[in-house]
């Protein structure tokens, strides 16, 4: 990658195109629940945090080991703290009472869908495998089944903060 901040041919117009595909991903998310319940709040911030920061991390320590693509630096910030962040974290204020397979299917298709956009409009997310599965649409599957796990992670972190951070909702 040529450009470590945008990415090889990218420039901010293809960045507008990517927030416009989470605002209207945003939107549908919205027939579900339209806003963040008032008790709920304080949860929905320490997700984004924890989300945001910790997967921004992930993702380029996960590069360097090989089991990630680099994806630039705005690419990563944007994939992390506005869609895992500030979407998912949305998502996941409506739906955390849902059953389980409910939620997973939800977070990972909706995944998917960012992951494929992504790819079509930054030309990042193109590694070659997912650990041993060749294949970049198993990269792209791989990846978006993982974040399939974000309500059963998000569970398991909330109980262990509740003992640090009084006022969370925990499942």
């Amino acid at each position: 990658m040529t450009d470590p901040w945008l990415g090889a041919g990218n420039d901010l117009g293809k960045y507008a195109l990517v927030l416009l595909v989470y605002a209207s991903l945003f939107v549908i998310m919205r027939y579900a629940h339209d806003r963040v319940e008032s008790d709920f709040r304080r949860t929905y911030w320490v997700l984004f945090w924890g989300w945001g920061i910790g997967t921004f991390l992930a993702n380029y320590a996960l590069y360097r080991l090989g089991a990630m693509s680099f994806l630039p630096w705005l690419n990563n910030f944007f994939h992390t703290f506005v869609w895992i962040g500030l979407c998912l974290g949305f998502l996941y204020a409506g739906a955390w009472r849902r059953p389980w397979l409910e939620q997973f299917l939800l977070f990972a298709i909706f995944s998917f869908i960012v992951k494929v956009a992504e790819r079509l409009i930054l030309g990042t997310w193109e590694h070659g495998a997912f650990f041993f599965i060749p294949g970049n649409l198993a990269y792209l599957i791989g990846w978006s089944l993982m974040d399939g796990l974000y309500p059963t992670l998000s569970k398991v972190g909330l109980r262990i903060l509740r003992r640090f951070i009084p006022g969370l909702v925990v499942p």
